[in-house]
């Protein structure tokens, strides 16, 4: 069955079994990441030279970074696995675009969305650049090459567009009447977190309901009073 026609997401068996993949991926690069200066060190102590320590000396350092910044994967991965469950899958041929500020630099990436209110209406999403994988950026840049970009369509989203979604692309190799995702990348809404007040949900148009099905899949705390 096409992932679109399942209730919600995690459904979609391919789905499940994309998160896992990725999932697992992320935890063992924490570990080999953990581990790797460890290792380093052993390889120091045991051969010694003051060009060798060097060397390693910025591969430890740079290992204990990764490991610093890789559970923020894992926790973005189990977020994934909250609004997949929550919501159902759309594959569709999504407009994005880089904004620019006054001097020409783009900070955000803008996605617009079917908006989930006002059928034939889009909503538009964004992203900080700071926040998106390099993956995307490489394909979604106005320099990415034809072949490159051909990998976006169409781009998978779930969730909410007014809060949170998921973005995917199609795995290669997948049947077209039985897609499966890959590269899942978990998007909040600029404006929503913690410490930036959200944009006037009134003009999103979000009933009771979604602001309560949006707390319940990712624990959104809504706009404060």
């Amino acid at each position: 069955m096409h992932p679109a026609n399942y209730p919600t997401a995690w459904e979609h068996p391919p789905t499940r079994r994309a998160w896992a993949k990725q999932t697992t991926i992320s935890v063992l690069a924490f570990i080999g990441w953990f581990l790797s200066p460890w290792c380093l060190l052993i390889l120091l102590l045991a051969f010694y030279s003051l060009a060798l320590s060097i060397f390693i000396i910025i591969l430890m350092g740079y290992g204990a970074y990764r490991a610093k910044i890789q559970p923020a994967q894992i926790l973005a991965n189990v977020r994934i696995r909250r609004v997949l469950r929550a919501y159902p899958w759309r594959l569709d041929d999504i407009p994005y675009s880089f904004p620019t500020l006054p001097g020409g630099t783009p900070t955000k990436l803008c996605l617009k969305i079917p908006h989930p209110a006002q059928p034939g209406e889009t909503f538009l999403m964004y992203q900080h650049l700071r926040d998106l994988h390099t993956w995307w950026t490489r394909r979604m840049g106005p320099r990415a090459k034809p072949e490159l970009k051909a990998q976006l369509k169409p781009i998978w989203f779930v969730g909410d567009p007014r809060f949170f979604g998921v973005i995917a692309v199609t795995k290669p190799g997948s049947a077209p009447e039985t897609p499966a995702p890959k590269r899942m990348h978990l998007i909040v809404q600029v404006g929503e977190t913690k410490q930036t007040a959200p944009i006037d949900v009134n003009s999103w148009q979000a009933s009771p309901e979604d602001l309560a099905h949006a707390r319940q899949a990712i624990g959104w705390r809504g706009p404060r009073g």
